[in-house]
């Protein structure tokens, strides 16, 4: 098993990089030679080519309501960073199952087949509000069920119609060039068994919080049961926060005063490294890593903990 690993990009972090209304004024002796003309967007570049530099296979954009769009980042790092995997999280509210779709493939053609679409989570009911969706808890995975259903429906099949509670569709789907690209790598997050059941039907990666490696491992044992009981094959993935440093000791220093994420892994290179490794052996294919701040320690993991991770997944699967 090949593991795959992505850095995760948050566009509501470090808000001052690169925002000129942000940007501390400097003192009247020092003249500023800033330019002007950059912005937000090119520090989102900076950070994908840090992860590209560094052997990430992937740059995955979090979904922030108060933020830049995902899916508007993603189509300018793919262009600057063209040999990364591309997976912007959006919410399943975003609006026409039909149009998400048609971006979808258009992106896929602009990019030789890098996109990977990442379904937030649902937010709170205050979080819906924010974004105007009024719908309510009992219907959030109806919804998401009837929008990937439609999605790949019209990309796959011609014609396609679909009548739900949702979205409908009579007589649709794509003609060619539209047809001749692949659809995006669909990831999928949560931990209970309704989301692992949503994920056997529609996911190709399931995406689970930070857990023990056993807690893991039997999670993964349930989605692999629920995936065969749908004729399906869906990888593991793992969203991991983590500060990783050259000794112990200087993690847990660097770690004080910090906000880390729950669940975040505090280590030196050699711990952060074996613990992931030990991740992948309880069947976790995919990784999803993060630290703040972004540009920094993308470089910082890509240099030091990757190389000792893959060392280890590959003796491992020398050893199998």
């Amino acid at each position: 098993m090949t593991l795959a690993i992505h850095w995760r990009l948050d566009p509501a972090a470090d808000r001052q990089r690169s925002e000129p209304s942000l940007q501390s004024p400097l003192p009247d002796f020092i003249r500023d030679r800033r330019a002007s003309n950059q912005n937000r967007f090119d520090y989102y570049v900076q950070v994908a080519e840090a992860a590209a530099q560094t052997a990430f296979d992937g740059f995955y954009i979090r979904h922030r309501i108060l933020s830049d769009e995902s899916r508007i980042i993603a189509a300018v790092v793919a262009r600057a960073v063209p040999w990364l995997q591309i997976i912007p999280e959006f919410p399943a509210s975003v609006g026409s199952a039909v149009y998400a779709a048609k971006q979808a493939t258009t992106f896929q053609r602009a990019t030789q087949g890098r996109l990977g679409w990442a379904i937030a989570p649902d937010a709170d009911h205050i979080g819906r509000e924010r974004e105007s969706d009024p719908l309510g808890d009992e219907e959030l995975t109806a919804r998401l069920d009837e929008f990937l259903t439609v999605a790949r429906g019209v990309h796959d099949q011609r014609p396609f119609s679909f009548q739900g509670r949702h979205f409908e569709v009579q007589n649709g789907g794509f003609e060619a060039p539209l047809t001749r690209v692949a659809f995006p790598r669909v990831y999928l997050q949560g931990e209970e068994e309704d989301a692992l059941a949503l994920s056997a039907r529609h996911a190709d990666v399931h995406l689970f919080r930070p857990a023990t490696a056993a807690e893991l491992a039997d999670s993964v044992a349930r989605l692999d049961e629920l995936a065969a009981g749908e004729g399906r094959r869906v990888a593991a993935g793992l969203i991991q926060p983590l500060l990783a440093r050259g000794s112990a000791g200087q993690a847990a220093e660097d770690a004080l005063g910090r906000t880390l994420a729950p669940g975040a892994l505090v280590g030196s290179y050699d711990q952060v490294g074996e613990q992931l490794a030990r991740y992948a052996d309880a069947g976790i294919a995919e990784l999803v890593l993060s630290a703040a701040p972004d540009l920094e320690e993308a470089y910082r993991t890509g240099q030091e903990v990757l190389p000792r991770l893959r060392a280890l997944t590959a003796s491992g699967r020398k050893a199998a």
